[in-house]
């Protein structure tokens, strides 16, 4: 790893570039490429000029909403829902009712591998604080693909040629439990180049319950009934360096990113085990046992990126070369007593070793009406697993997977005249896997036309339409076992991936009126979408000796379809000084014709919509600006004939904040999550033949409460 780095800097060293805006290299007809790492546009603006539809947030509404994290950010965003969670507890964002990544999320750009779980969950636990702004595409464009319904870009902060300190130092209560987090961060330069150093202490501590109802059938008789609590808490310590140093000569720029991450979680849970004696008539409610788990987890992350642009008069060349090397390393002991208090020991100890090589090239220039792209990318990434379990399983496994993916594209966006753009474009990517011996190697060629109308001032039509193609994660296709915690059955399965799983192609469509009021006031839009994919995977629970296991499937084709409704509003023009108003409802809609049961079905956890809502106001005569944000995930359900039903409630988190200015270098800010202390309740049942399993579970909802001292001189 040392010699990649050494490696790396003297290269880059020697190859100068990057530039500022590209409405510095295009001429005024030109619309720009859909995804921009420079942070410094105005987001309507630059919103109103995209080819395709695009959101963006940017520093003042990132801050406004009161979180520690990147990751708590992405669920936080407008038509994206948390999804379930992480072994982290750190949610899944999904977006338009699709479980399984349908959030393509990038870094200035860079997408993560596929297979990675180090790095992917290193940048959901980053501080907020280092991220600038956020971008959110929907559509296919030969840059970015199709493989997901949604892409997320965040832009990182930048080193600026100015001497700076900022500090942020926050204090808060999770339920009754504290936490905390605190970010210096300092900037300086001169002449052309410029530095930035934000270091972030994160140490965050949060409570958990759950409950959970199972009860058993056979033959229609109910012969088992029984019910856990489980109360626990974990702890977060992360340290977190992310320097930035940018040389600048003219356009040309060079930056390098280095990131340094290491995070120790610990996790404990007692859990009493209750059953009724007689579960038919639901009488004899008796203590069944009990058990107690303590996990820590240590993961480690060392990443060096390097980026680069050369302006050829009006061409541009650019490039970019990230190389991660994590660890992640887990010890869970687990304890476990029946009614006569006899002991089962369970241990498990893993280490995940990742790394993995991310780069690209690419060229940008105008000619005449046209504005033409190309570019290449590589990403390679390898991963080690060990595995050995103890106590009343014995057991040790290995595995090795590793994937390499090769991406060539071409695009071109030609303006014949200022109302008009169409972007075409072509993808070719190529993808090799292996996991445990068993190797995949798939193709695809992904053409794309997307088109930006203004037919009249003020409105703006836009559509696309794209092929795109979804490689399985290395997870998806490892016989790494991850084993159920209770007893084992359809409801609590062990997980496991598939090796013969094929990745799912897709073509998508999109189409979008949005209106753009006057002064600058705001928009508001509507969009349809509807994707087309063939071998659409979804996860099955068979019996596969003595056991149950959970792996993924490719079921058959499926058709995702539904319609968005997107506006923010100043307020100022209504009588509402120095308001803001925006909402965001999605009313997804899923089916699929399931090749196993030979019949067409909705798609597994669809929900009915996904609502935000949310108001700014700044008040100056008080120092001061407040909100308040509201998230609704309708019902989500799944219904599978004669094998699987279940729903997930719908859910309501209310959030709020107010910021109050103690002088022109100080804030003080006070922000609440999940105010209304909101739970989380699925129901699950799986049927196999006259026999069924059922299973509820409550997940507690806490509120959260943080004040956060921000200054800046």
């Amino acid at each position: 790893m040392k010699n990649w780095l050494a490696c790396l800097t003297l290269g880059m060293l020697a190859f100068s570039a990057r530039a500022t805006d590209h409405e510095k290299l295009l001429p005024a007809q030109i619309v720009l490429p859909d995804i921009s790492v420079n942070a410094k546009k105005d987001a309507l603006s630059d919103q109103r000029i995209s080819n395709t539809q695009k959101q963006v947030f940017d520093r003042k509404e990132i801050e406004n909403l009161g979180v520690m994290t990147i990751g708590e950010v992405l669920t936080k965003l407008p038509g994206i829902d948390a999804g379930l969670a992480n072994g982290d507890g750190s949610p899944t964002p999904r977006a338009r009712g699709m479980s399984r990544d349908s959030v393509d999320i990038r870094v200035d750009g860079e997408r993560p591998a596929g297979g990675s779980r180090i790095v992917s969950g290193v940048i959901g636990r980053l501080p907020v604080g280092d991220l600038e702004r956020v971008e959110i595409l929907r559509g296919s464009s030969a840059e970015y693909g199709g493989s997901a319904s949604v892409t997320i870009n965040l832009v990182m902060k930048k080193a600026l040629p100015k001497k700076s300190t900022a500090v942020k130092a926050a204090l808060g209560l999770n339920d009754t439990t504290p936490t905390g987090q605190f970010t210096l961060t300092q900037t300086g330069g001169e002449g052309g180049f410029s530095w930035s150093l934000p270091v972030t202490l994160n140490l965050h501590r949060a409570p958990s319950e759950r409950k959970i109802n199972r009860e058993t059938t056979v033959a229609g008789i109910r012969t088992l009934w029984e019910q856990e609590r489980d109360d626990g808490f974990q702890t977060f310590r992360e340290f977190v360096i992310t320097p930035r140093m940018t040389w600048k000569s003219g356009r040309d720029s060079l930056t390098i990113s280095p990131l340094l991450f290491d995070g120790l979680r610990r996790r404990e849970n007692d859990t009493n085990l209750f059953a009724f004696t007689n579960p038919v008539d639901g009488t004899g409610f008796i203590n069944d046992g009990e058990r107690s788990s303590y996990e820590r987890n240590h993961r480690q992350l060392m990443r060096l990126r390097a980026e680069a642009e050369k302006y050829f008069n009006d061409a541009k060349l650019s490039g970019r070369v990230a190389l991660n090397h994590g660890e992640n390393s887990a010890n869970l002991v687990r304890n476990s007593y029946d009614v006569s208090h006899v002991l089962t020991k369970t241990l498990e100890r893993s280490k995940n070793i990742e790394n993995e090589v991310n780069t690209a090239l690419r060229w940008d220039q105008p000619i005449d009406l046209h504005f033409l792209s190309a570019g290449a990318e590589y990403v390679r990434l390898s991963r080690h697993d060990n595995q050995d379990f103890g106590g009343s399983f014995v057991a040790n496994n290995q595995h090795e997977a590793s994937q390499s993916e090769g991406v060539l594209w071409l695009q071109d966006a030609w303006s014949p005249e200022d109302a008009l753009t169409l972007t075409t474009g072509l993808r070719a990517e190529s993808m090799r896997m292996s996991a445990d011996g068993v190797s995949q190697q798939r193709t695809g060629w992904l053409p794309s036309i997307a088109v930006r109308w203004e037919p009249l001032d003020s409105w703006v039509v836009r559509s696309s339409l794209g092929a795109g193609l979804k490689m399985p994660r290395l997870d998806e296709i490892s016989n790494a076992t991850s084993r159920s915690i209770a007893v084992n059955t359809p409801v609590e399965a062990d997980r496991r991936g598939n090796p013969d799983l094929k990745p799912e192609r897709s073509v998508n469509f999109e189409v979008v009126l949005e209106r753009y009021l006057a002064k600058d006031a705001g928009s508001i839009g509507a969009n349809l979408y509807v994707r087309s994919t063939q071998d659409f995977t979804e996860r099955r629970i068979l019996q596969e000796g003595v056991r149950w296991i959970d792996r993924p499937y490719n079921v058959g084709d499926a058709l995702h379809w539904g319609v968005e409704f997107d506006g923010k509003v100043k307020m100022d023009d209504f009588g509402w000084k120095g308001a803001t108003v925006k909402a965001h409802l999605t009313l997804p809609r899923a089916q699929v014709n399931d090749n196993f049961l030979d019949i067409r079905r909705m798609a597994k956890d669809t929900p009915r919509y996904v609502l935000s809502m949310g108001l700014d106001q700044s008040l100056p005569k008080l120092r001061s600006s407040y909100g308040v944000s509201v998230q609704l995930s309708g019902r989500s359900e799944t219904a599978v004939p004669t094998e699987q039903y279940g729903f997930t409630e719908s859910r309501l988190l209310l959030d709020a904040y107010w910021l109050y200015k103690l002088s022109p270098q100080f804030n003080l800010r006070i922000s609440g999550k999940n105010l209304l202390a909101s739970d989380n309740n699925r129901n699950s049942q799986y049927i196999s033949g006259a026999d069924a399993w059922l299973s509820n579970t409550n997940d507690t909802g806490y509120r959260n409460l943080l004040v956060t001292l921000e200054g800046r001189w």
